[in-house]
């Protein structure tokens, strides 16, 4: 039997320093244990940039009022990180940013904590999105 689709559409930030991208640890769905943009779904009546700017506060103790263009993406993921087949359709937008400190150990219902990952690495680390993106 076909896993049922689900449908997802987020607002995320890709913020690179050089050769390296700030990514948060996901502790559920279906990128969990893998790395991930900050960033998540709109509440009821919130703009991108209101979700942006509530996400990065909540994942990387950020205070930022984001604004510039965002831009598209869609992947479908048939995979979950733990192997098991789902039929994921993950879109949405990001926008890219400059951090004016750097983030803060925080841990939300999504995530872990954050991290620089270095571009050169081993990608199989990183969420579909990420990968999409960078």
């Amino acid at each position: 039997m076909a896993p049922e689709p689900q449908h997802h559409f987020g607002v995320y930030a890709r913020i690179r320093d050089g050769n390296h991208i700030l990514l948060v640890h996901k502790t559920r769905g279906p990128y969990t244990g893998l790395l991930d943009l900050p960033g998540g779904s709109p509440e009821p009546g919130e703009s991108w940039p209101q979700t942006l700017e509530r996400e990065l506060h909540e994942e990387l103790g950020i205070r930022l009022t984001p604004s510039g263009d965002f831009q598209p993406f869609a992947v479908h993921v048939r995979r979950a990180s733990d192997g098991s087949p789902i039929d994921f359709h993950h879109r949405g937008v990001f926008l890219d940013l400059q951090l004016p400190y750097a983030p803060t150990a925080v841990t939300s219902p999504d995530t872990a904590g954050s991290q620089w990952f270095d571009l050169a690495g081993d990608h199989a680390r990183l969420s579909a999105v990420v990968r999409v993106v960078i």
